[in-house]
């Protein structure tokens, strides 16, 4: 995959201020244009005003209020992009649901840029809440989010690929080809299995990373009592990777989101860059 189109969703919270740092480095490195969204829209306000009884001038003004960070949020983008040239950035504040927004959006893009989940019920902000992992399955394609207060580069370093042999395995592996060619270390790990179990006679994982001259360490975790996602997070803090590619929701959301699964656990836990698929 060429990734020459990015977009980051950005609301001015921590995880999405280090989501847009993260992007302007992945747009710089691959020359790439840079799109900000502001998905702001909340419903469930408009449903509460629009009532027969509260005249129009009150409803507009309570909107209006509801609102005002626009032009603060889009000023606060276009500050931590200065170095992006101007052909090459680009802006859109849009309304409605944010998290179907975002998923629409994303799947026009090469790769999306989002902050890690952050709860804002203690603001008030709850209706611009952006659940990465569902982007990801929404939108079929690529979603790489940031911890909040993140620093350092995706690029250049260690990045440890999740491997199951599943096929959103696969299409996270595709999906991070371009960036995982740029890596001085890869590791694809497995959890309680080779990492090798169940290849097809005459190709493998490791082979397919190899003809794309990615150079490859394999690793058999060992299955644990604890979360599968756990396990991985901590192999991750302990080889200091600074990258995790992974399918996502190998299982249904609702499945996950009833009994857990890998991905709503790393959504929620992963303190490094973490690039999904679906």
């Amino acid at each position: 995959m060429s990734i020459k189109n990015i977009l980051v969703a950005y609301n001015g919270l921590p995880g999405s201020d280090a989501a847009l740092a993260g992007a302007v480095t992945v747009q710089k490195y691959f020359d790439a244009h840079l799109n900000g969204l502001f998905a702001h829209g909340n419903p469930m306000l408009s449903r509460q005003i629009k009532q027969n009884w509260m005249p129009a001038a009150v409803q507009a003004a309570i909107l209006e209020a509801a609102d005002s960070p626009t032009a603060e949020i889009q000023q606060k983008f276009f500050e931590a992009c200065r170095n992006v040239p101007a052909d090459k950035l680009h802006w859109i504040d849009s309304g409605g649901s944010v998290q179907r927004t975002v998923a629409r959006y994303a799947r026009l893009f090469d790769l999306t840029v989002l902050g890690m989940h952050e709860t804002n019920d203690e603001h008030n902000l709850a209706h611009i809440e952006i659940h990465p992992d569902r982007v990801a399955f929404d939108s079929g394609r690529p979603v790489m989010t940031f911890p909040a207060n993140h620093t350092g580069s995706v690029f250049n370093g260690r990045a440890v690929i999740a491997w199951d042999g599943g096929r959103a395995a696969a299409r996270a592996l595709a999906d991070a080809m371009q960036i995982l060619k740029t890596e001085a270390e890869v590791e694809i790990v497995s959890v309680g299995r080779s990492p090798l179990a169940d290849s097809l006679p005459g190709i493998d994982v490791a082979m397919v990373l190899d003809r794309h001259d990615v150079k490859v360490t394999l690793t058999e975790l060992p299955r644990e009592r604890r979360p599968i996602a756990d396990t991985l997070v901590s192999h991750c803090e302990k080889t200091g990777a600074g990258l995790l590619v992974m399918g996502a929701y190998e299982h249904s959301p609702l499945r996950e989101g009833l009994i857990g699964g890998v991905t709503h656990d790393i959504a929620a836990r992963a303190n490094i860059p973490v690039l999904m698929s679906h």
